[in-house]
């Protein structure tokens, strides 16, 4: 009775924002203040899209810390990737596709529980992905959640346990690019969310998607196998 008490008190709102607080401190590049912030906004998003619900478990630390960092970054710089900036667990790199360099985006969020992660693609869809169509936010508060709808496509099935995309994008000339709804994906896996956004509208993203993807399959598979010691023991 002891440890279910103890297990119901931790999955909790309130004991996740305390737990971020100090984890925050400890790994800052892992955990960023922005995603609560727009909890109310996913949440709506959720309800007007009548999406199934997510159980509320929090997972501490998440099986995925760390999976989609340094290792992943390193695996496509070889691949020819360079990276530019990084701020937090916010990365930019350049590519090439046709003899032109395209700007790619990306950012990895090791969230505490699935209801988290889920409305954090959709605060990303309305904030990050700013490319050739007009801004449906002009200032933080005022956007409309249907505006922001129209213009997300959910559940493509690209990847992931669940994803996003948005709908085709204009160039800069404001012609309407064939397949730019691939330039920019959004995706979950358990407990941690990512997305990929190339500023050419023309840049498929999803095989860069799929590789991190499949780093936190992994990650998930070496936390649920059984260790030596657990399948010896037979009491």
């Amino acid at each position: 009775m002891d440890q279910i008490i103890r297990t119901q008190a931790r999955n909790t709102p309130l004991h996740t924002l305390k737990t971020w607080g100090e984890l925050s401190k400890q790994e800052p590049h892992q955990f960023t203040r922005i995603f609560w912030d727009n909890a109310n906004y996913g949440s709506g998003i959720e309800q007007l899209l009548k999406l199934e619900p997510l159980p509320y478990i929090n997972t501490i630390p998440n099986v995925n810390t760390g999976v989609g960092c340094e290792p992943f970054l390193a695996e496509l710089i070889q691949k020819g990737f360079q990276l530019t900036t990084r701020k937090g667990g916010n990365y930019q790199m350049t590519a090439t596709l046709k003899d032109k360099k395209t700007s790619i985006r990306y950012c990895i969020y090791h969230a505490f529980n699935p209801v988290d992660t889920r409305q954090t693609l959709f605060a990303w869809n309305m904030y990050a992905d700013e490319r050739g169509t007009p801004r449906i936010v002009e200032k933080p508060g005022d956007f409309t959640m249907q505006a922001a709808i129209d213009n997300m496509n959910v559940r493509p099935g690209w990847v992931g346990d669940f994803d996003l995309c948005t709908k085709p994008r204009f160039n800069w000339e404001g012609a309407l690019v064939e397949g730019s709804e691939k330039s920019a994906v959004y995706f979950m896996r358990g407990n941690t969310a990512a997305y990929f956004i190339a500023d050419n509208p023309s840049y498929d993203v999803r095989p860069l998607a799929r590789m991190l993807d499949e780093q936190l399959k992994k990650g998930m598979t070496r936390s649920t196998r059984p260790s030596k010691t657990t399948e010896g023991n037979h009491d």
